[in-house]
Order: structure tokens, then sequence, then C-alpha cells
């Protein structure tokens, strides 16, 4: 399969392996001359782990499909002295030059340069910013998501009224050279973790994304990337995670907030409301190491988070009056900005058309503006004491008489196990597997979509990756890899029964109407705030992408394809997609 797609797509663009790098570089001797046969050898400071090609005739050498992290590397030739240079640092998807000039000497002769300039990625069009893991680890990140990051790209700025939070569509929701929010694809050692939103397609979605801590970098791929990257609008996020080395490393962290160290809201601060207990832990620790030096390699982490955050709710609700049927001191505002009477009529007292005009004038009550008791509808007696009492009485017109301070909470754990093995030079092994859980809550007191009080949403989430680096020989590298992306999202609410407020004998066929269990939305005009109108309750939302490709870089021709797979309540979306460098088919199964 791999010598067919090179024999055929010989003349494509180059294309690399989706986060590994590239180093190539001209071997002279110091009056120019080329030296064919040279030895190089590239070995990785962590792992202590080296990679050996020699210059072609041209004197020439390429090292491919390798790793970003910190490297040494030796070039040695025949009467020669050997020259090394250390601190190399390959980035996410760079495609770097390094030349070397050998001078004459003895064989013990041995040059080393221990300071090295940044690699500039001279092998590559694409356009992209590399966030290095000092901005991963040192930038302050609001909830302590790495995608605040990605701002630090150019050409990406924000969603008008989102900032630069973590916000819906999780992940993605950025806009990069003038393309929409929510198109991004991102992918972490390679695999791909977005997925199509609710099945449509039109956004993506990240249910799992790594902790600050274990990220080593990534890479925001603005344009002009391999074909490989195909799945998306037309941003790349690559990220790649840290990995063991031979010696044991690891970390450990606490975030704290406290209401004690928080200012009142402004609001809450001029409506009276007290300071509410506010709080976010955030903890976990890392660890990464040898099982076998020089051979496999481990590298762990847990992360657990607890949050506790306002949320402000101002709303109209009904005076003690009117919830006994009495408006005649319910005022509202005109359309020039004046208070003036809110009228009520009585809807089974309507006068009989003018003979003239044809229209009908509907009556007062028996008093005007207080509804006669006998026209009190128990079920509505029953739905308007749902709304909680006014906090403020006497409120002016157009204002709201009801402002209160709840906390929603919010408690996550997740967890990954990496495992690398190099059964040789040639041969590499890696497998990754995270979980995480998460519950957010908000209690319920009007169940409006405007403060997303009500609302209940557990998020489980299952993401691995296994990977193969296979080199036959020194100009192919053949990578193969398999990942799965699972995530169940259903969303709930926290809505009283109907048998729950309509308990009388009377009330039983309401409950049973068209088999309802959940109360129905009370939708409100005239600025009273409406109840239960919160939407995507009671849904079902899962997705499964597997995602799979085998890679040829080096002669720089490459074949992959992906198979998703997303339903959203009983909605099922399945795509085939296979991807060249050349051209790309994506059939709708």
């Amino acid at each position: 399969m791999c010598a067919s797609a090179l024999a055929f797509l010989a003349p494509a663009a180059a294309a690399q392996a989706s986060y590994t790098a590239q180093l190539s570089g001209v071997v002279t001797d110091s009056s120019g001359a080329i030296i064919p046969n040279a030895k190089v050898t590239l070995t990785d400071e962590a792992t202590n782990i080296s990679n050996t090609v020699t210059t072609n005739a041209s004197g020439v050498y390429v090292l491919t499909n390798v790793r970003p992290a910190t490297y040494s590397i030796r070039v040695e030739a025949p009467a020669m002295a050997t020259q090394e240079r250390k601190g190399v640092v390959l980035a996410v998807s760079q495609q770097a030059t390094l030349n070397f000039s050998l001078s004459p000497g003895q064989v013990t002769e041995h040059v080393v340069v221990t300071e090295q300039a940044p690699l500039l990625d001279t092998g590559s069009a694409s356009l992209g910013t590399d966030v290095t893991n000092q901005y991963v680890r040192d930038i302050p990140l609001p909830d302590r998501s790495m995608f605040g990051l990605v701002f630090l790209a150019g050409g990406v700025t924000e969603v008008a009224g989102q900032g630069i939070t973590d916000s819906y569509p999780t992940g993605t929701n950025f806009v990069s050279n003038g393309q929409r929010n929510a198109t991004a694809e991102i992918r972490v050692d390679g695999a791909l973790t977005t997925a199509p939103e609710q099945g449509e397609g039109a956004t993506t979605n990240v249910y799992w994304q790594p902790s600050v801590e274990i990220v080593q970098e990534f890479k925001v791929e603005n344009n002009s990337f391999s074909a490989e990257f195909g799945n998306n609008g037309g941003t790349v996020v690559n990220i790649v995670l840290k990995e063991g080395g031979n010696k044991f490393h690891g970390s450990g962290w606490w975030f704290g907030q406290r209401s004690a160290l928080d200012a009142n809201d402004f609001f809450s601060n001029a409506q009276g409301i007290p300071k509410p207990d506010h709080l976010r832990d955030q903890y976990g620790f890392s660890l990464g190491g040898p099982i076998k030096k020089e051979k496999t390699f481990f590298f762990v982490d847990f992360e657990k988070v607890r949050v506790n955050d306002p949320v402000h709710i101002d709303a109209f609700v009904p005076t003690t009056l009117e919830r006994s049927g009495d408006f005649r001191q319910t005022q509202i505002l005109d359309q020039n900005g004046n208070p003036m009477l809110q009228q009520i009529f009585n809807p089974f007292n309507v006068a009989p058309p003018d003979p003239v005009t044809g229209n009908r004038n509907r009556q007062d009550f028996t008093i005007p503006n207080l509804i006669d008791a006998n026209l009190i509808d128990p079920i509505g007696q029953a739905i308007i004491n749902m709304y909680p009492q006014p906090t403020v009485l006497n409120a002016p017109p157009g204002t709201a008489n009801f402002h209160k301070v709840i906390l929603s909470n919010n408690t996550a754990r997740q967890w990954d196990v990496k495992i690398d093995h190099h059964f040789s030079e040639k041969n590499h092994l890696s497998g990754r597997y995270s979980n995480s859980h998460s519950l957010f809550v908000v209690p319920t007191v009007f169940g409006d979509g405007d403060f997303n009080d009500g609302f209940t949403g557990p998020t489980d989430t299952h993401n691995g990756v296994l990977e193969e680096n296979w080199s036959p020989k020194p100009t192919i590298v053949v990578t193969s890899r398999l990942a799965l992306d699972r995530a169940f999202s259903p969303v709930n609410e926290n809505y009283p029964k109907l048998t729950t407020v309509f308990n009388q004998p009377g009330d039983a066929p309401l409950a049973q109407a068209n088999g309802l269990a959940r109360f129905p939305v009370i939708q409100m005009d005239n600025n009273a705030t409406s109840l239960f109108n919160q939407c995507c309750t009671d849904t079902t939302f899962a997705h499964t992408l597997y995602s799979y490709s085998s890679l040829c870089p080096g002669p720089r021709a490459g074949k992959s394809g992906s198979l998703a797979a997303s339903s959203a309540s009983s909605s099922t979306i399945f795509t085939s997609r296979i991807h060249l460098p050349a051209f790309s088919i994506s059939p709708l199964v």
C-alpha cells in the first residue's frame, strides 16, 4: 500500500506525519565540498535513544518522523573532527534545516557546541504558531484550560462576547483568519479528538482535553498545511503530550480560589446581596520515568476539579397582590417610557360586535383590574405560586423585583496513562488511554435558559490511541495510528414533576396528558420571567469517533482515512473519508 502511494503521488507536495518533525541538512568540509557517507546520529536527551542515518552522494542527510523534543546531534566522517551539537529543539510539525561544516582533524578530535540558536522551519509552507512548554507552564490561564493559549497565534481572535475562556463549543470556539468559529480540528499526539457537534457537521467540539500540566507544546496551524488534515474548517491545533524518560520526573499542583479573596459582584453589591460562597479547587499530580531504561517509558497523571460559581438572577415575579388576582396597583411602561396602569379584562365577557365597525370591546371584571374570585382557576393559581416571592417591594415599573445569587456546582476528574516502547531505533510503539468524568449542576429557581438554572449535565469521555512508527530503511518511515474518542453527555433538568404540583384528584388528567412527566414550559410576556424555558433538556447525546491512518513520510507522500460515528437522540451519521496529498474523496455513507 505504501509503495503504491509513493509511486502514484511522487510529484505531490510534501507532507509530514501529523505532529512529528523533520530535520535535514548538508554536511561539507571547511572548503565547502560535500561529504558523502558521513554518519549523522540524533539522540533524544531525555531517553538516550538514537537514530542514525548517513549522508547521500550530495552530502544531504534527512531525519524524518522525529518526535518534538530536545536532542543532541553528532556528525562523524573519516579524517574529520567529529562535531556534536546539543540542545537542538524540534517543535511540532517542524521541518528544520541544520547544516554542518567539518574541519580536518585527528580521529580523537571532538567539537561540541552547547549553545544552539532556534531552528527555522525552512521545509514547509504552512503558516502557524508554535506554543512551547514555557508558555503552557507559566502563563496564567482561566480555568487552567490550554485552549486559552490559542489566542497567542497570529490571526486568532475571540468570538464576540465570549472572551478567551474555554466556552461552548468547547475547545474550538475561536475565529481563525476570518473563518467561522467552532470549526477547528484538534489533534493530540496525532489522534483526532474533535467531532461534529450533534452529528450535524457544521461545528466541532471537544469533550476531552489534556491537563495543562501534561501538555509539552502545541502548534496552531492556520493555513497551507498538509492534505492529511482534512476534517476541519481551516485551522489545526496540534498538541503533543509529555512522555517518560530515563529519569523519573513529575509534578504536583493545586490551584485554589476562595470567596474571602473575591470582591462582591457590582450588581449584587448594589442590590444588597451578600457575597456568595464561591470556591475553586484544581489539584493533581503527574509522574514519568523508565520501565526499562532506553527501552520502555511511562507517563501518568491525575487531576480533580471542584468549582462553585455564582449565578446572578434578575427576574420579574408576581407580587403578593397579583397572586390573589389584584392588578389594581400593577404598572408598566408605555412606549415613551412613562408609567401606566396595566389593564386586564374578563376573557369570558366580550361585548357584541359594533354594528358599524364590527369590533368587539373587552369588558372589565366586576371591579376593574380585580379578577373575580370564582374566575380564578386552581391550576393557574398553582402555577403562579411556583414563582418565588419578590425580593424588592414596590420596584419601579419596568425593573426586576427579584434578585438572587445561586451557586452552580461542577465536579470533574480525569486521568491519563501513556506507555512508549522502543523495539529498536527503527520500531517504536506508543499507547495512551485517557478517562474523564464531570457533573455540572445548577439549582432550579425558574428553569429559565437566561440563567441556565435547573440544568444538570454529566459527561463521560474515553479517549485512546495506539501508534506504531516503523522505518524499514532510512528513506521510508511508516506511521500507523488507531484512535478512539467516546463521549456520553446527556442533558437533564431539576424541574418539578407534574404530580408534585397538581396533586388534587381532579388534576390527574392534566398530569397524564400525552404521557408528560416533567413540567411544561410556561412562557410569559410583558417582562414577566418564563418558567422552565430551558433549551435542550431531557436529551441524550453521545458520539463515537474512530480514526485510523497510515502515513509514509520521507519521500513525502501519505494515505490516511477516518471513520466517524456520531449520534444525537435518534439520529446517526456515518462518514468515511480518504485523504491524499493530491486530492480528497468524502463520500457520505
